[in-house]
């Protein structure tokens, strides 16, 4: 399918109450008798406790609630405390010469979409989980978990405009509908942008900012959008940014080995078209595999030859006819 027209605002698709961003704050009972028999306490005990809850805080399994994004505030006493190497992470190790331990991303939720944009046909999980679209997308799905079960796809097509995107968007929501696994979807296409639009939002952080932030200041937390389902995040580029970020291999490669050693089980990466481009190239060094997409009556079995020799060796899981 080809790629949608931008979407509606992000007033409009966004969980928001009326005073604004809903916070993870707990519910503050000042004067309550809890409270009062708190101040009885061993000032000892009461610390040790303290330390604990602060450690609790930070966890990278702490589970997403729809509909509400973390606190600034906490995040920034996140950021201030975090250590390369705090308990729960989990360490991998970057290629080249001067290998070094990268830190498991911590994942913020910024956002939360719980209404598609009016009139999209592309989310038969949304629109109609029934649908023979649907289905056949969760049969997707089974044929990759028999295939090895790539942890992190590729997705890509020899040219623009051959559904990519749609693919990727309802792969990601295959995987992510029972909500027993953590599923993240990232938009690596720089140039033509096409995520947030098709989700109807506007992205609040851009991957390809962070991305390069992330080089000068790797222990910053991943700020996402939960999307639809409370397991499935966005990464997505902000449509805006076209031209100011290109393609670097050590700023994905960084995102890809934080995101990777994070609780997510799947990541599917939105590309951009292999053909025309070393874009592809470069994401693919950073996934289990390829998947490529092909619209029927526009995709040539000559331009998908091309598309195999340029990305090889990667390891092609597939081809989804579209």
């Amino acid at each position: 399918m080809a790629d949608q027209s931008q979407g509606p605002s992000r007033g409009d698709r966004y969980a928001q109450p009326a005073a604004g961003w809903e916070h993870n704050d707990e519910p503050k009972h000042a004067g309550s008798d809890h409270s009062k028999r708190q101040e009885k306490r061993d000032p000892a005990q009461a610390a040790l406790e303290a330390t604990l809850i602060g450690s609790l805080s930070v966890a990278n399994d702490e589970p997403t609630r729809v509909g509400q994004s973390v606190d600034k505030t906490k995040r920034s006493e996140v950021d201030a405390n975090a250590q390369p190497q705090a308990a729960g992470d989990h360490a991998v190790t970057t290629r080249g010469e001067n290998a070094q331990s990268v830190r498991a991303g911590y994942v913020s939720v910024i956002a939360t979409v719980v209404e598609p944009p009016v009139g999209a046909d592309n989310l038969p999980f949304i629109k109609d989980a029934d649908s023979p679209v649907a289905a056949s997308y969760r049969v997707l799905r089974h044929r990759l978990r028999e295939a090895d079960d790539p942890s992190s796809i590729a997705v890509t097509s020899p040219r623009r405009h051959e559904g990519k995107t749609t693919c990727a968007i309802n792969l990601a929501m295959a995987l992510a509908e029972h909500g027993r696994e953590k599923v993240l979807l990232v938009e690596a296409n720089l140039r033509f942008p096409n995520l947030a639009a098709a989700w109807g939002f506007s992205t609040p952080a851009c991957f390809g900012k962070q991305m390069a932030a992330h080089l000068k200041s790797p222990l910053s937390p991943w700020e996402v959008v939960a999307a639809f389902f409370h397991n499935l995040h966005v990464l997505a580029i902000d449509p805006a940014s076209v031209g100011q970020w290109r393609m670097s291999a050590p700023g994905l490669k960084l995102a890809m080995d934080q995101l990777k050693a994070s609780d997510y089980k799947h990541i599917i990466v939105d590309c951009p078209s292999a053909l025309g481009s070393a874009d592809v190239n470069v994401i693919e060094d950073t996934t289990d595999g390829v998947l490529l997409v092909a619209r029927a009556g526009k995709t040539t079995s000559e331009s998908l030859k091309k598309t195999v020799q340029h990305l090889a060796p990667a390891n092609i899981v597939g081809v989804v006819m579209r």
